[in-house]
């Protein structure tokens, strides 16, 4: 399995030279969230990704009861040009109180991303998120999983998945060249398929 972190802004100013004792191979960061918020240090980060020859890809944090649409246009454009990165994210972790809707919603924005893109986005979720709010979207198996599950212990299988892409096994972690608590994960593979799903 290959490590990776995932920042914000929420993290404050980071010493990208630390990370090539620390074993950090791939970084995701959040680029956008809901309709009109863009994560201050998202530029500086994707460029410092770059500089130091770290994957990286972005996330938009999705509030499935404000408007989809504007939402993958915010984070489309935010983002820009995903030539080189991997695939982008939709984090589930706020909700929608209808149902129906909720489905509806998370769809139509990760569809969004794909038909733009032209790559399948990343979910990521909670086993308990998705089945309080999505247990009926047997869909999602079409996307890769980021797991969202602190702990040492193995994931098991969630439904709809046959198994996980990337496992966030904690949130407060903390490595030299950060200040603040941070999010470990694993890739479920090696760096040569890491890198086979860097967008072209």
């Amino acid at each position: 399995m290959i490590s990776g972190i995932d920042l914000s802004d929420k993290n404050g100013a980071v010493d990208w030279s630390q990370f090539g004792n620390n074993d950090v191979n791939f970084v995701y960061i959040k680029a956008s969230e809901a309709i009109d918020s863009i994560d201050s240090m998202y530029e500086t980060n994707i460029q410092k990704a770059g500089e130091f020859g770290i994957l990286a890809g972005a996330y938009h944090w999705l509030h499935p009861d404000l408007h989809v649409g504007r939402q993958a246009e915010l984070f489309l454009n935010t983002v820009g040009n995903f030539k080189g990165m991997l695939p982008p994210v939709v984090c589930l972790e706020t909700y929608h109180t209808n149902l129906t809707a909720m489905d509806k919603s998370v769809r139509t924005f990760i569809e969004l991303l794909r038909d733009g893109l032209g790559v399948n986005p990343v979910i990521y979720t909670s086993e308990t998120y998705w089945n309080t709010y999505l247990s009926n979207s047997n869909w999602g198996c079409e996307y890769p999983l980021w797991l969202d599950k602190p702990g040492n212990s193995w994931p098991k299988q969630i439904w709809p998945w046959a198994g996980w892409t990337l496992w966030q096994y904690s949130y407060q972690a903390r490595l030299p060249g950060i200040a603040t608590n941070l999010g470990l994960n694993w890739f479920n593979g090696s760096i040569t398929e890491l890198k086979k799903m860097v967008i072209k």
